[in-house]
């Protein structure tokens, strides 16, 4: 929220540059956004194709994928060349591997987009089991906005020698973060299986059915402060954004090895909602998505849509989501596998 009423200050003082043009041979008349997930479903969601039976049900979310497609839809037209009609399209399934092998398929010629999520990215740097191998020769024009999360932990259950952190199901961020902490940091983390939704968690929690739930979105955080935080019935013992830090009580020190697999780890806070084009999409083509998305950012019908519609508006730029997906499509086989056990599958 600050940083959207940061931008909206900014937004007349800017002067802005004309956008990239589309390739030369046409001008695209309309734009799909492809969406991976149904409009319930936030970024939580199984980063292994095959559990993706997990991802129904999931949390009810402040930033879901379709209030962001839809956001996107009624702006990112107005910077485009022509100014296309762009809609929104919900091709869910697979946990995004659906909408994902459309892309694949699609044509590069600037009518067809994705939001995907960052578990499609993982699931394949990590080559889990039904990965989508062309996710690595995606052109990746940008990201909404960066993310960030937190481990909370019941006051109470601090010191103990087994804390129960819940689980929403192998692949979620809930469960990969726990896990994180517990093999990389030897956090006393015992995981519990079974939930459906953070609400659930959030029952589980009050009641002392568990002791800790990770991966918990860090605008949530915020809103429960006073709720949770400040009345010393919970704390925050780990938060992941670009690093994991903010440790409660000693901070165990990680090897080499462990706190590169961290390192990587924490890349998912910059690629938290990134949009995709197909393979083959000329430079000038993915510039003028990509411009369009930086111009949105300082626009004042833009942001303040964003602003009542929850929707995070803090471009990532194209260059560092390539960045970070080039980063992850080469990782050492060492680390690739310490990562893909975390996400349940063992890598090959």
């Amino acid at each position: 929220m600050k940083q959207l009423l940061r931008r909206l200050c900014l937004a007349p003082l800017l002067s802005l540059t004309a956008v990239a043009a589309f390739a030369q041979d046409r001008t695209v008349r309309s734009v799909s956004i492809l969406v991976g997930f149904g409009p319930a479903q936030g970024n939580d969601q199984p980063a292994r194709p095959d559990a993706a039976a997990f991802a129904s049900n999931r949390m009810s979310p402040d930033m879901s994928y379709d209030q962001t497609a839809r956001f996107l839809a009624r702006h990112l037209g107005r910077f485009l060349p022509g100014s296309p009609d762009v809609s929104a399209r919900h091709i869910p399934g697979g946990a995004g591997l659906i909408a994902a092998r459309r892309m694949s398929e699609a044509a590069p010629d600037g009518s067809t987009i994705a939001l995907l999520s960052s578990n499609i990215i993982y699931a394949t740097a990590l080559q889990l089991p039904g990965a989508e191998a062309s996710v690595a020769r995606f052109v990746w024009l940008g990201a909404v906005a960066p993310d960030s999360w937190g481990c909370i932990q019941t006051r109470e259950s601090a010191g103990r020698e087994k804390i129960w952190a819940g689980s929403l199901g192998v692949g979620s961020r809930a469960d990969i973060h726990a896990r994180a902490l517990r093999d990389f940091l030897g956090y006393p983390f015992q995981i519990s299986s079974g939930y459906t939704s953070r609400f659930e968690l959030v029952r589980a929690l009050e009641t002392g059915e568990i002791d800790a739930a990770c991966g918990w979105p860090s605008s949530d955080i915020d809103r429960r402060r006073s709720q949770w935080f400040d009345t010393g019935k919970m704390d925050v013992v780990a938060r992941v954004s670009r690093a994991i830090a903010g440790f409660t009580g000693p901070a165990p020190q990680p090897s080499a090895d462990m706190a590169a697999a961290l390192g990587v780890l924490s890349l998912e806070a910059e690629l938290a909602w990134p949009l995709a084009a197909p393979p083959g999409m000329t430079p000038e083509t993915a510039n003028a998505f990509s411009n369009s998305l930086e111009r949105i950012a300082y626009d004042r019908t833009a942001i303040e849509d964003a602003m009542r519609a929850g929707v995070a508006l803090d471009p990532v730029s194209a260059e560092t989501v390539r960045d970070h997906v080039a980063q992850l499509m080469t990782l050492p086989d060492g680390i690739r596998k310490k990562l893909a056990n975390l996400y349940g599958a063992v890598g090959k």
